[in-house]
């Protein structure tokens, strides 16, 4: 029995011509946005030790 409703694998998708682009850009900000948050997360911490520390 053929099969139906089958592409051939030679045309290209055009939902798969820039996902590598989306997911570099995705994965840039994500690391930017967490390196961002440790600085803020690090200052407090610090910020927190001086503070308790302080007489």
């Amino acid at each position: 029995m053929p099969k139906k409703n089958r592409t051939p694998s030679t045309t290209p998708h055009q939902d798969h011509v820039r996902p590598d682009l989306v997911s570099w850009q995705r994965l840039v900000s994500v690391a930017l946005l967490t390196g961002a948050v440790r600085h803020i997360g690090v200052l407090l911490a610090g910020l927190a030790v001086t503070w308790w520390q302080h007489d």
